[in-house]
């Protein structure tokens, strides 16, 4: 068999890489030329008036969140009772779970030292109070010398300074209620000899419950005091309580990005004890964002997109940014308005300036 020279081989391959380059370049002319006219009839929706699709109209939603955390329970008002001076505890009213009036006694110690030393700083006083008088009226007759009288007007202010001591030193014997409060466990007993400061038992106010919790940093804006916050605990039988955000901590932790916040819970039957956790749920309001349904959004060129109708029935690319999801649908921020009909089947074949056909007048709403 004669073979084919070199040079027609390659003379042959040059030629079909020129056709495949210009086969290339021509590429949708060709495609044009081949495709058959149903086809073309087709593409513009079968009956000439456009694409077929389904579309939904945009509406408005406000981006709320509900946030919920795990907090700890704090009395309104909580304190450790500390002995106020040292002695032998002669009487103890303090009971697990009794409940006190502000002033009412706690504790008394042995106060015999005291009312001795308040019984001698009256004497003192009263006899520093003759001497005062008698030198100021002899002091008018020109008898006294001023050393004298201004002796003995020393000598009683001290005794007066001596008798408000006696008269602290003996009150300092009785432990009274700081406060309307539910007092704890005692930590001593009649007949125990404590130091000064001493802790005797815990003392709450619990007729408000307040709860702790931490808000990360890029919710912080939102929140406002008086926002009702609902919350739940294992240690409640009565179901869901309602209170209300009280105190905004000024500063984020820089470990963890949040914000301290309180809110405060009334528990008028007692039923709720400082330190239970609870878990609580706030609301968080937000700026109103247009909503849609999931399916419009397509990604393209590196940036997502909707397909929206115009006036005259042409398909438009509108950029837009996720901003959340939400069972089905999304908020997204663009330049959109509420009743802007968005296509959400049939995106594969839009084009910008593309005809459709809507099948379903009206649209349907996000949810």
């Amino acid at each position: 068999m004669q073979k084919t020279p070199v040079w027609k081989q390659l003379a042959l391959s040059a030629a079909l890489i020129a056709a495949g380059v210009a086969a290339w370049q021509y590429r949708a002319e060709i495609t044009a030329l081949w495709q058959p006219a149903e086809s073309a009839e087709r593409e513009r929706g079968g009956d000439g008036t456009g694409v077929p699709v389904l579309v939904a109209d945009v509406a408005m939603a406000e981006d709320s969140i509900s946030f919920s955390a795990v907090g700890t329970a704090l009395a309104q008002r909580s304190v450790t009772l500390r002995a106020p001076a040292g002695g032998e505890i002669t009487d103890l009213n303090i009971a697990p779970g009794r409940s006190f009036s502000e002033g009412d006694i706690l504790m008394r110690l042995d106060d015999e030292d005291q009312r001795l030393a308040l019984s001698l700083a009256e004497a003192r006083q009263e006899r520093a109070l003759s001497e005062q008088q008698r030198y100021t009226g002899l002091r008018d007759t020109g008898v006294t010398t001023a050393a004298r009288f201004e002796d003995a007007m020393t000598a009683y202010r001290i005794a007066e300074i001596e008798l408000e001591q006696a008269r602290a030193d003996l009150a300092d014997r009785v432990m009274r209620a700081p406060f309307d409060g539910i007092a704890g466990l005692s930590e001593v007993e009649v007949g125990d000899r404590i130091e000064p400061n001493e802790p005797v038992a815990s003392y709450d106010d619990r007729s408000t419950i307040l709860v702790e919790f931490d808000l990360p940093e890029a919710l912080l804006p939102r929140a406002e005091l008086g926002m009702e916050v609902r919350a739940t605990s294992p240690s409640l039988d009565t179901g869901e309580m309602i209170g209300a955000l009280t105190a905004i901590d000024s500063r984020v932790t820089a470990t963890t990005r949040t914000a301290r916040l309180r809110a405060a819970f009334d528990n008028p039957h007692d039923a709720v004890r400082p330190g239970a956790s609870f878990t609580v749920t706030l609301d968080l309001p937000g700026a109103r964002y247009p909503i849609l349904p999931e399916l419009a959004l397509q990604f393209s060129g590196g940036a997502l997109q909707v397909w929206r109708v115009d006036a005259e029935g042409l398909a438009q690319p509108i950029e837009v940014r996720l901003i959340r999801r939400r069972a089905g649908s999304v908020l997204v921020d663009g330049p959109l308005e509420e009743g802007d009909e968005i296509v959400v089947e049939g995106l594969q074949r839009m084009r910008p300036g593309r005809a459709v056909n809507v099948l379903n007048a009206g649209g349907t709403g996000a949810t």
